[in-house]
């Protein structure tokens, strides 16, 4: 017998409720990429750390953030967590309002065939590529001193007086 009810839809075509579906979803991301927070530039962070350190580190605790800034001194290695990070980079510069921006690129968060490294004058990182072996087979300029830079990681803590962001990536410079 016949059914009464009429199939609307064909076969692989979108129906009126699907294509609302859609349009919901993507104006939800929409939105909620709008509403992230633009990058914060070092001196703004320092300030409000300098102010109140206590409130500052509430605000940020557990988040990501992003944040502007010059290079101001480059490190390899460094002891603020437990795991040895392949480079501290630190924001700042000497007329800085406190506290410096130490930005912890991690080796955990790098390609298997990926090392950072940092020559013996401390001025530039550079970004190595290895073979399965570990032989470097290439090497490129990642960040220097004294470059204005965009990064963005997790807010770890305010620890012996820096700001420290873990697991820090460099953004483009667009992103600023």
């Amino acid at each position: 017998m016949p059914s009464d009810v009429a199939n609307t839809g064909r076969k692989g075509e979108d129906t009126p409720v699907m294509k609302t579906s859609i349009l919901l979803v993507l104006l939800s991301l929409t939105v909620g990429a709008a509403a992230q927070e633009a990058p914060i530039d070092w001196k703004t962070l320092a300030t409000e750390f300098s102010e109140d350190a206590a409130a500052a580190q509430a605000k940020y605790q557990g988040s990501m953030i992003t944040v502007t800034g010059p290079v101001s001194a480059i490190a390899q290695g460094d002891m603020t967590t437990e795991s040895a990070p392949a480079v501290a980079v630190t924001l700042s510069s000497a007329d800085g309002p406190g506290p410096d921006v130490k930005c912890l690129f991690e080796t955990e968060d790098l390609q298997p065939n990926q090392q950072l490294y940092v020559p013996g004058d401390n001025s530039e990182v550079l970004m190595r590529t290895t073979d399965t072996t570990g032989n470097v087979t290439g090497s490129a300029p990642f960040v220097q001193t004294g470059q204005d830079v965009v990064v963005s990681g997790s807010f770890f803590g305010f620890e012996a007086g820096d700001i420290v962001i873990r697991h820090a990536r460099l953004l483009p410079a667009a992103a600023r």
